[in-house]
């Protein structure tokens, strides 16, 4: 009986380290994306002014936080004119609508990914974001998907770009996949990133997760 019983034990034991053995496979088989750079236009392929570095503030990149524009998406408009926009409305903000708010230095964001899954370069990563928001960018990487996503969905374009762009930059600066958040994960009033853009985030925790389990 002792003998039946010690088996049995073997057999479970090695039926639970092949069972693991199969999970740790499969996250890593499913979900892992080598971390290689995507191709990122640079801030000169779209135009890019000079930044105001006398008004944004330094940080070693240590979490990454997810946008979305809270804009339609907009396909018909080249990269270079949604960029070129968005960084005049950051640098004249005290302008806009007469609120004495202070400009900011750069565009908000560190990168920007369009309708079609293009990324843009935005801010120097060495400095942290700039929001309107109640929160800290100290120390976080600001990535925004173009569009409205409480009233659309992300294009699968846009969400293979922001898988490589992510595991890429979680890989080069060593950010778990637990340091990946929206913005409303910060600032609970907000609807940032939409609904459905939020609702992506887990998988592309479990994406990060799996390329550092491949490693």
């Amino acid at each position: 009986m002792r003998r039946r019983l010690a088996a049995s034990s073997r057999i479970i034991r090695l039926g639970c380290a092949a069972y693991f053995g199969l999970l740790l496979f499969a996250l890593s088989g499913a979900f892992a994306q080598r971390a290689t750079a995507p191709e990122i236009v640079p801030r000169a392929g779209w135009g890019a002014q000079p930044a105001d570095k006398g008004l944004m503030q330094a940080q070693r990149p240590r979490e990454i936080v997810i946008h979305h524009t809270a804009e339609a998406q907009r396909p018909e408009q080249t990269l270079a004119q949604k960029l070129q926009l968005l960084q005049r409305f950051s640098r004249a903000l005290g302008k806009v609508q007469g609120r004495a708010k202070p400009a900011w230095g750069d565009v908000p964001y560190h990168f920007y990914v369009d309708a079609v899954g293009r990324i843009a370069e935005g801010r120097d990563l060495n400095y942290a974001g700039d929001t309107n928001t109640p929160y800290s960018t100290a120390g976080r990487i600001q990535i925004v998907l173009e569009g409205h996503f409480d009233k659309e969905q992300p294009s699968a374009a846009q969400l293979r770009s922001l898988d490589r762009l992510v595991i890429w930059l979680a890989a080069k600066h060593a950010i778990p996949a637990a340091k990946i958040s929206g913005h409303n994960d910060h600032v609970p009033t907000s609807d940032c990133p939409g609904r459905a853009l939020k609702a992506y985030l887990p998988t592309l925790r479990a994406k990060v997760a799996g390329a550092a389990l491949a490693r």
